[in-house]
């Protein structure tokens, strides 16, 4: 059977005759619809509010002519909890739902749904009971990708992940608009998704996080997640982000934000006491600024991963308090001497000590093949060309490294 993506317009307006001209269209586009033929995709921005039941009209029609995908936007002038369709959970088609509610309630069913549903997205959602929650997500069987982005979990105490085909996992409390809101901070995450391939966990940081076991076919994670009170920067705190970090030991890529090198400082202050190694880890990405902690954390981390291949340092230029009485170690670190290919340093000011840093990796990249370089886009054309001068007479330990020197604008925003 022929599948087809029906539409993609969207439109919200507190203008009632205006929104009734769109509820026409909508009833069109759905009615006027060869019925023979099955909706492959279906987007939506629209009004839900008590006394309409347009919109519950409108899923009805999608499920029945078994809707693949399905994307909606719901903002509402009501308190009550947005309830999902009886007939949309029903279905065994829809393969996508995401869901996005401005932040209003969803209201969990007490009964399993989805059967066939493979990815989940939700957005901007209210999440009031832990157990219905839990109990309907592990209900979907074959989920393989899982969002939850900035929504709010009211008392949750434990937030449990338990699902063998899961393949993405993305938690994501950064940007939650409710005032006060700590995300998960007063709650413990539990994951058991042995299959998982990709771990995103941005925002507040929960209270623990524990692996039914840990995800050995990990290929990427990103942990940009901060404390929503700012802790004193003690060896407890460090070993606790480390713990976290342990839990994705076999992971080939990781990314982290800046505050995890800032909270593990005291940790790296002390080598030895962080005995997990990341072998398995081919590319790190890190945000960093330029004060011993941060570099002390990279260098540390480093040691850590004795088969990186490619490490990426993004310079926050406003965590750049210039710590000069702090060199960096000038000894050999596994990773460089052996397997680091490529180093991209990335808004780089052209200062002494940033200078110190390429030189530094210069000097002990044994098998470095590529050094890119991407300046801050405040760095004048002048002090380009000195600081090239200068770079170019650094000692290589790389017969065949090759540097590149490059503006930020020609970089997309996946590149830093």
């Amino acid at each position: 059977m022929e599948t087809i993506d029906v539409i993609r317009a969207s439109a919200v307006s507190t203008n009632w005759r205006v929104y009734e001209k769109f509820k026409d269209l909508i009833n069109w586009v759905l009615m006027a619809h060869d019925k023979s033929v099955s909706i492959q995709s279906f987007r939506l921005f629209c009004l839900n509010n008590d006394d309409d039941h347009s919109l519950y009209r409108w899923v009805n029609i999608l499920a029945q002519k078994h809707v693949r995908e399905l994307y909606l936007i719901i903002t509402s002038d009501s308190e009550k909890p947005f309830a999902l369709p009886r007939c949309l959970l029903a279905s065994d088609s829809l393969e996508v739902f995401e869901l996005d509610l401005r932040l209003c309630v969803l209201k969990i069913p007490s009964y399993a749904g989805f059967s066939g549903l493979k990815s989940l997205r939700l957005v901007n959602t209210q999440l009031l009971d832990q157990n219905l929650f839990q109990n309907f997500i592990s209900s979907c069987h074959l989920l393989e990708n899982l969002s939850l982005e900035r929504c709010v979990f009211h008392d949750f105490k434990v937030l449990d992940i338990s699902l063998r085909n899961l393949r993405k996992l993305v938690i994501d409390g950064d940007g939650c608009d409710i005032p006060f809101d700590e995300g998960l901070s007063k709650c413990e995450l539990k994951i058991a998704c042995p299959n998982l391939l990709y771990f995103d966990l941005s925002g507040p940081f929960v209270q623990s996080l524990s692996w039914d076991k840990y995800p050995s076919f990990l290929q990427t994670a990103i942990l940009f997640a901060f404390s929503y009170d700012r802790p004193e920067l003690n060896e407890e705190f460090a070993n606790f982000v480390l713990k976290i970090l342990g839990g994705v030991c076999h992971v080939e890529a990781l990314k982290l934000r800046i505050s995890i090198l800032e909270y593990i400082s005291p940790a790296a202050a002390k080598p030895g006491c962080f005995s997990t190694i990341f072998y398995n880890l081919k590319s790190l990405r890190v945000s960093t600024g330029m004060e011993k902690c941060y570099l002390q954390s990279i260098i540390y981390l480093l040691n850590c991963a004795p088969n990186l291949q490619l490490l990426s340092i993004h310079i926050d230029e406003e965590m750049c308090e210039y710590d000069y009485e702090w060199k960096i170690p000038d000894e050999a670190i596994a990773c460089l001497t052996c397997h680091l290919k490529m180093v991209k340093l990335i808004e780089v000011d052209s200062t002494d000590y940033e200078l110190e840093i390429i030189g530094f990796f210069l000097k002990h990249g044994h098998v470095l093949e590529k050094m890119i370089i991407i300046w801050h886009s405040g760095v004048q054309r002048e002090s380009q060309r000195a600081a090239i001068q200068e770079v170019m007479k650094f000692p290589r330990s790389s017969s065949y490294v090759t540097i590149t020197f490059s503006e930020l604008k020609q970089f997309g925003c996946d590149e830093l």
